[in-house]
């Protein structure tokens, strides 16, 4: 892997970030490039793990309008158990491992309030290890990048 990104990779990645559908001839005219510098790096930044292009779903066109940032406390070396039980889960839409007040940051989207309070009340408090959360619901997104 190229140590950095240059002008034109970064160009790249911006444009795909809009759109990754667009077409490789569409962008090869919009930078000034020929098409197969575009499919060759495109292939490149892919085949390097340096971009993914994937289809991101409206969250709340499909019923997930209650979104919510959790906080976990887990007791000792639990970490790694916490998060086998957790992966699974379709509410529980990232798990980051944290250091500082928390040990595990996950980011939940639900159907609803009564499917939060259920996953909290009764799933995340019954996995082995987990001690404590702090819950914050997420009252509007007004910018989100991909």
């Amino acid at each position: 892997m190229e140590d950095r990104l240059d002008a034109l990779d970064q160009q790249l990645i911006e444009h795909l970030q809009v759109d990754g559908r667009v077409p490789y001839t569409a962008l090869a005219a919009e930078l000034g490039v020929a098409e197969a510098t575009v499919r060759k790096r495109v292939n490149r930044l892919l085949d390097e793990g340096i971009l993914k292009i994937v289809g991101v779903p409206s969250r709340e066109k499909l019923g997930l309008s209650t979104q919510a940032i959790v906080g976990v406390k887990v007791d000792g070396d639990s970490v790694e158990r916490v998060i086998v039980e957790l992966q699974p889960l379709e509410i529980v839409r990232y798990i980051g491992v944290a250091a500082g007040e928390f040990d595990l940051i996950l980011e939940l989207a639900a159907t609803s309030n009564e499917e939060l309070f259920q996953f909290l009340t009764r799933t995340l408090r019954d996995i082995e290890g987990v001690v404590a959360s702090q819950t914050s619901l997420i009252m509007k997104v007004p910018k989100k990048s991909f």
